[in-house]
C-alpha cells in the first residue's frame, strides 16, 4: 500500500512538472519536442492532473493553448513547490559528491588580485578536481546570460532576481602617502580635502562627492578628482607613489598600512562614497542549483577571508 501511495505521489510531480513546462512553452508540440516524447503523451498527463484536480488548467482550439484562470492559480503555486523539491533532492544528492568540473568565476581586477589569487593554492590542494576559470574584469558582466557560476561584487545590492551571500563586510580609508601629506596643504577636517589632489574611482557613487561621519556629524563634501580609474591596484599604485589623496577600501591597503607607505587621513571620521554599510558579495543564479564546487569554493572563500 505504502509503495502503490509514493508511486502515485511521483506520477502527479510529473504531471505537475509537465504542466509547467506546458504552461511556460504555451504548446505540447513544444513540450514534446524538448523532451523527444509523443504529443499525445503530454496532452494525457495534463488531461490526467486536470482529473486529479478536478478542474479545467486549459482552454484548448486547434491554434491556441491559454491557461485557465484555476490554470493561473495553480501555476504560481506549484512552480516554486517543485523548484523547492528539486532543490532539496539535489542537496541531499550533492551531499555525497566530491567536488569536481569546471568553476567560471567573475571578479573585479584588484579584489582578484589582492584577495583571490593568494588563496587558490590552498583552495586547488583541497579540491583537486575543480578546475578555475576566473576572468577579472572592472566592467560588470551578466552571469546569466555570460554563463558565470559565481560573481564577486561589491557595493549595495540592487534588488534582484539573483541570490546574493556576503562574503565580507568593507569599510573604507582616506589615505596618503608620507611625502605627500609633508610636502601639502594641512588637511585636519573634511573641507580641507579641497586643497587636494583626488584620486578615486570612476563610478558615480565615489566620484561627485564623499561622505564623513562621527559620532558628531555627517558631513557630505563635493570633490573635484584629477583623476579617476576603475582599479584600486591603479589608485593604491598612484597614490602610493605621492599623486594625491584617494578613499579605498580597508581590504586593499592592509599591507600599505602596516608597512607605512600609505597613511590613515582623517582617521577619526568614517568615509565612503554614496553610502555607509558597503559589502563584497557572492553572487549566483537564483533558478540553478547551487552545485558541489560552486559552495565549496563559496565557503572556501567565505572561511579564509573572514580569518583576522
Amino acid at each position: 500500500m505504502h509503495f502503490i501511495r509514493a508511486y502515485t505521489a511521483l506520477m502527479n510531480l510529473e504531471h505537475m512538472r509537465m504542466f509547467v513546462a506546458v504552461y511556460r512553452a504555451g504548446s505540447f508540440a513544444g513540450v514534446a519536442k524538448d523532451l523527444d516524447i509523443a504529443a499525445s503523451s503530454v496532452s494525457r498527463a495534463i488531461a490526467a492532473l486536470e482529473e486529479d484536480l478536478k478542474a479545467r488548467l486549459f482552454q484548448r482550439t486547434t491554434r491556441n493553448l491559454t491557461p485557465t484562470q484555476a490554470g493561473e492559480q495553480f501555476y504560481h503555486r506549484v512552480e516554486a513547490l517543485i523548484e523547492e523539491f528539486d532543490l532539496a533532492q539535489q542537496e541531499i544528492i550533492s551531499q555525497h559528491q566530491e567536488p569536481s568540473g569546471t568553476l567560471r568565476i567573475t571578479a573585479s581586477v584588484s579584489f582578484g588580485q589582492i584577495i583571490v589569487a593568494p588563496l587558490l593554492k590552498a583552495f586547488y590542494h583541497q579540491y583537486p578536481k575543480v578546475r578555475l576559470e576566473i576572468t577579472l574584469s572592472d566592467t560588470r558582466v551578466n552571469i546569466i546570460s555570460d554563463q558565470f557560476d559565481l560573481a564577486i561584487r561589491h557595493g549595495k545590492l540592487a534588488d534582484s532576481s539573483l541570490i546574493a551571500r556576503k562574503l565580507m563586510s568593507v569599510n573604507y580609508a582616506l589615505v596618503a602617502s608620507p611625502e605627500y601629506l609633508n610636502s601639502s596643504a594641512p588637511l585636519t577636517e573634511p573641507d580641507d580635502i579641497h586643497r587636494h589632489n583626488v584620486i578615486t574611482f570612476t563610478y558615480a557613487e565615489f566620484n561627485k562627492t564623499w561622505r564623513f561621519k562621527n559620532p558628531l556629524a555627517d558631513q557630505t563634501v563635493a570633490i573635484a578628482p584629477i583623476l579617476t580609474l576603475t582599479s584600486a591596484l591603479a589608485i593604491k599604485e598612484c597614490v602610493t607613489n605621492g599623486m594625491g589623496v584617494a578613499m579605498l577600501p580597508s581590504w586593499a591597503i592592509k599591507e600599505e598600512i602596516k608597512s607605512g607607505s600609505l597613511v590613515p587621513v582623517l582617521p577619526q571620521w568614517e568615509v565612503s562614497g554614496g553610502s555607509f554599510g558597503n559589502g563584497v558579495w557572492l553572487i549566483y543564479p537564483s533558478r540553478a542549483f547551487m552545485p558541489a564546487k560552486t559552495k565549496a569554493f563559496a565557503d572556501f572563500l567565505i572561511e579564509h577571508t573572514n580569518k583576522e
